[in-house]
């Protein structure tokens, strides 16, 4: 395999060795951002610079080196692409700037209202647009096209566009550590020009592929087999009071309706997780506060106890349990509400330690003599009950849990350490996720046992009959 340098070297000579076309955009004298001639931004700062494609260096990552179908196909679009640079006096960990100002030109954009998720946003200038930014999409109706903008990783910095007054955009180039500083960047947003939206996304995510080297286009992989199979999360019917009787009769219900699943998603509530108060080695008591699991941490890789006891067969047999619909909603009712005197409590700076625990109801019972099953068991007592079921997905947070992984309970080494929020995230909506996981820190795994982690969560699920995993909680990184 060569050497990064070399991949780096071939894939930015390949596109200075031909006769590439003059750029479409252009960063005049009088400070102006302009697409063939119609300007995009104004009162442009003068620590801005606007690059071709082919004008600087490229990807070394080479595991990710592009086919040449893709290398071609930026190409044959290289005029179409330019990169803004950034630069100021001082290295910092997070830098503020404005890149210039548009007013009376519609957008379509896309950004992070909460640290977890994004939506869309519209609007006609540059003060119109909302925190954490993560592309705009101008409308050009004089040349009859749009103007993709993506805020770009150029090394250790990821950066996004806020809003600034009267039309301005703000770029956001932020590291997330007071240890990391730059102060120049050649390459930290994109723009790309097209008359067709669709495939201007294309387009341009496709010369940001070749540029980054650190992601593959949806074209270069093979989509999970599940993109075109009906199925069931566990989540809004049961969130964390999930157990095996209920994931039973919850499937065997879409059997009754005629629309038989044929995948399963077991989400959040199955793993064995506590809090750092409470025994290293036994299931949390105290799930019922609002965000209460964002506080633990995994202490095991197996499943809890709610699926640990199930036996072979037990849901098989003709006297099985039944779940009961009315009783789970009253129950998980009386949840919410202990949540919330427990949470007033809490904000009252009262003495909690005497409010009741909250009760999952217990349909198994183990009889004696018999041996567990587990997940295992479960999985394959299902499978046969529901000839359908093709696959079963189970839910975990990027670091094994929202709190990661607890010290001293698993043969990894893992630290709690403090989490706080990015700075560019501080003024996005309020979300209790984010409070409860500042509150509580993540018990982050040494990153050289990173793949012992995954090994061991993985390898058991795997054994178990999971098909695969829904990895949640991966902004956990923001933190």
């Amino acid at each position: 395999m060569a050497p990064p340098s070399l991949i780096s070297q071939k894939i930015s000579t390949y596109f200075q060795k031909r006769n590439v076309p003059s750029s479409r955009f252009s960063l005049s004298q009088d400070r102006q951002i302009s697409v063939d001639g119609i300007t995009l931004l104004c009162d442009v700062p003068t620590n801005i610079t606007l690059s071709s494609f082919s004008s600087i260096p490229h990807s070394s990552h080479t595991d990710c080196s592009p086919p040449q179908h893709i290398l071609k196909s930026v190409q044959s679009n290289v005029e179409n692409g330019a990169f803004l640079g950034l630069s100021v006096n001082n290295p910092l960990d997070r830098i503020l700037n404005p890149i210039g100002k548009f007013e009376n030109r519609k957008f379509l954009s896309i950004f992070r209202f909460k640290t977890w998720w994004s939506t869309m946003w519209i609007g006609s200038s540059g003060s119109d647009l909302q925190m954490e930014t993560q592309m705009v999409l101008l409308q050009v109706p004089e040349i009859n096209s749009y103007v993709l903008i993506l805020p770009l990783i150029e090394g250790s910095f990821r950066s996004s566009f806020h809003p600034g007054s009267n039309g301005e955009v703000v770029i956001s180039a932020e590291s997330g550590s007071t240890k990391v500083k730059g102060n120049s960047f050649v390459s930290i947003a994109y723009f790309h020009v097209g008359n067709n939206p669709y495939d201007l996304m294309r387009d341009a995510l496709a010369a940001v592929r070749v540029h980054l080297g650190t992601f593959r286009l949806l074209e270069e992989k093979e989509p999970p087999k599940i993109i075109d199979k009906f199925g069931w999360c566990t989540w809004d019917a049961f969130y964390l009071t999930v157990e095996p009787v209920g994931v039973w009769h919850g499937v065997k219900s879409f059997l009754y309706n005629d629309i038989p699943p044929r995948f399963l998603f077991i989400d959040d509530g199955w793993q064995s997780i506590n809090m750092d108060h409470e025994d290293p080695l036994q299931d949390s008591k105290d799930l019922t506060g609002l965000g209460s699991q964002m506080l633990c941490r995994l202490y095991r890789f197996k499943e809890n106890e709610k699926f640990a006891k199930y036996q072979p067969g037990a849901m098989l047999k003709p006297n099985a349990p039944k779940f009961d619909q009315e009783k789970h909603d009253k129950m998980f009712n009386e949840l919410i509400e202990m949540a919330k005197k427990k949470k007033a409590l809490e904000e009252g700076e009262k003495d909690d330690s005497t409010h009741p625990e909250g009760k999952i109801i217990e349909y198994l019972k183990e009889e004696p003599g018999v041996e567990r099953g587990g997940l295992k068991a479960f999985i394959s007592d299902l499978k046969k009950e529901v000839p359908t079921l093709d696959d079963v997905y189970v839910w975990h947070a990027l670091c094994g849990a929202w709190g990661g992984v607890r010290p001293g309970t698993t043969h990894l080494d893992s630290t709690v350490t403090p989490a706080k929020l990015a700075a560019g995230l501080e003024n996005t909506m309020y979300d209790l996720a984010v409070v409860m996981i500042e509150k509580g820190g993540i018990g982050l795994v040494d990153p050289r046992q990173a793949a012992d982690l995954y090994e061991a969560m993985h390898s058991y699920l795997a054994d178990a009959g999971v098909s695969g995993v829904k990895v949640d909680v991966i902004h956990g990184r923001s933190t």
